[in-house]
């Protein structure tokens, strides 16, 4: 990217505010432009300046953190939560947040935050994204003025990025503008599973897994805590978990 992304935070904890500060002054990806400790005024300083990223604190009086995702959400603004309420989760994923993380806010987790995001707007601004056709075993789609007529056995993984899902082979990694739900719920049945609330994985392409992650490749990839039960029984007769 040529220019840092601009940025605000509300979190109305100052504690919390002052650590997400840290972690952006830190990144030579992000430009704080705003940090605000409610909703209200962040609402207004979003409407005049259109950030491209939004840090955002669920749990606050008058206009909580969903709501004020609600509002701005029609803005091409990428919205990531940072709460110490996981049952929010869900709540924000349906509202097709980026990412999710609990607090306390680690740097570790910041930075991977910011990796996929980079990640993210390098591949949109790289091509055009379009929704995909599958046909049999076939997923069909735009990629730029070509298009790709992909075998299902080619994928590696797959990972949300809020409307868009990136494809990921051995060979590319391409972007379409279709959800990870319904991307998974028209692959062939039995041979890719759901590990995390952002990624699905190809059963046959697993190296290895330990009792935190995927590895697929050179990829280590999440194991999510409420995937992790019914992975390991999916496959208890192959791959071993590892402590």
């Amino acid at each position: 990217m040529n220019a840092p992304l601009s940025c605000i935070i509300v979190d109305d904890c100052e504690l919390d505010r002052k650590s997400i500060e840290n972690e952006v002054v830190n990144s030579d990806v992000l430009k704080l432009t705003g940090s605000f400790n409610n909703c209200v005024e962040a609402l207004t300083f979003f409407n005049s300046h259109q950030p491209d990223v939004v840090f955002v604190d669920v749990d606050m009086p008058n206009i909580n953190g969903l709501e004020f995702i609600k509002t701005i959400n029609d803005s091409n603004t990428i919205n990531i939560i940072i709460s110490s309420h996981p049952e929010y989760a869900l709540d924000g994923f349906q509202l097709k947040v980026f990412d999710f993380i609990l607090k306390p806010l680690e740097s570790d987790r910041f930075e991977t935050c910011i990796k996929r995001l980079v990640d993210f707007i390098q591949l949109k601004n790289k091509a055009e994204a379009y929704d995909v056709l599958f046909r049999n075993e076939q997923v069909v789609f735009k990629d730029g003025l070509n298009t790709i007529n992909l075998n299902a056995a080619e994928i590696l993984f797959l990972e949300a990025f809020g409307d868009y899902t990136k494809i990921v082979t051995e060979k590319k990694v391409h972007l379409t503008l279709t959800t990870l739900s319904k991307f998974m719920d028209c692959l062939p049945q039995g041979k890719f599973v759901r590990i995390h609330r952002s990624y699905v994985i190809a059963r046959n392409k697993v190296s290895r897994l330990d009792t935190k992650t995927v590895a697929i490749g050179a990829n280590a990839l999440p194991i999510g805590k409420t995937f992790h039960k019914a992975l390991k029984n999916i496959f208890k007769n192959g791959q071993q978990f590892y402590n």
